[in-house]
Parts: C-alpha cells; structure tokens; sequence
C-alpha cells in the first residue's frame, strides 16, 4: 500500500483551542493564510470566526466573556439566542 505525509493547515481558536467549524468538521488548507481567511469569510458578514486587530482568531463556537469581548474588538456583538455574531 503506498503512503505518503500530507502537510496541511487548520485554524485554531487562540481562546480556547478549537479547531472545529461550524459544519462539525476541520477544514485542512495548504497555507496557514488560507486557513484564517476559510473560517473569517463565511460569506456572511454577521458571522464566522474573528480575526481580532490584535492577530487572535476567536472561533464562534464558544459562548462565554472572553469570546464576546475579543468578538466586540473587531466590531462583532455575539448574540444569546444563536450562535451569530452582529455587527455593532
């Protein structure tokens, strides 16, 4: 059987460690610029993970303070009843 090693980027959440998105599966992309750019352009402005001014990338799969805050740095308020993030 032959094998080879494939070498690939995943996002991961600077908060908390995750590397899942929302679709409950890790996207693999060949630069770690690609991997920030899938998870920060869902195609919908009001959601996805965040890229904070500061470089952290904040996933969307956590409800608690601290996502909120670093969501809120980048002008996104996340919402209680959903997991979508709204612009301010």
């Amino acid at each position: 059987m032959a094998t080879r090693l494939v070498t690939c980027y995943v996002a991961v959440c600077d908060l908390c460690g995750t590397s899942q998105h929302g679709e409950d599966y890790t996207p693999h992309l060949d630069t770690p610029a690609e991997a920030v750019q899938y998870v920060t352009n869902s195609g919908d402005e009001h959601s996805g993970w965040t890229l904070t001014p500061t470089g952290l990338l904040v996933c969307d799969q956590r409800r608690d303070t601290t996502h909120e805050d670093a969501h809120a740095t980048a002008g996104k308020r996340m919402g209680h009843d959903a997991m979508t993030v709204h612009f301010t």
